[in-house]
């Protein structure tokens, strides 16, 4: 009957752990995390060596689709349009994976709060 119950203890360890190691791999590695930005060319610098070939390198402060804010890093081939809305997907451990101009109406109402709205 021991044999028995540490066997069945065993087993739901390990389907605990590998449960758990599934969710750790999800969250850094295939879930992202959408941020909002607005391009300013101010913040743009050259990119470091390490930049896969990018020619910029831009430090933005960001907006969450819940409203939290941060700073996020990325690259780019070109410079950015002043004041275009950027939506940021990040992933845990790599950060900007992909980025892509938006229209306003295109970004949470949350996020929204955090940035300029329009001018015209």
């Amino acid at each position: 009957m021991k044999r028995a119950f540490g066997i069945v203890a065993a087993m739901l360890l390990i389907a605990a752990a590998a449960y758990a190691l599934r969710l750790g791999y999800d969250r850094i590695f295939v879930s992202t995390e959408t941020y909002y930005a607005q391009v300013d060319n101010t913040c743009v610098s050259e990119a470091g060596e390490n930049a896969n070939g990018f020619d910029y390198h831009y430090e933005l402060p960001a907006v969450s689709e819940s409203g939290d804010t941060t700073k996020l890093g990325f690259d780019t081939s070109r410079e950015l349009r002043e004041d275009a809305y950027l939506k940021l997907d990040t992933l845990a451990l790599r950060g900007v994976v992909r980025w892509e101009e938006v229209a306003w109406d295109e970004i949470p109402a949350a996020a929204q709060e955090g940035l300029d709205a329009p001018t015209a």
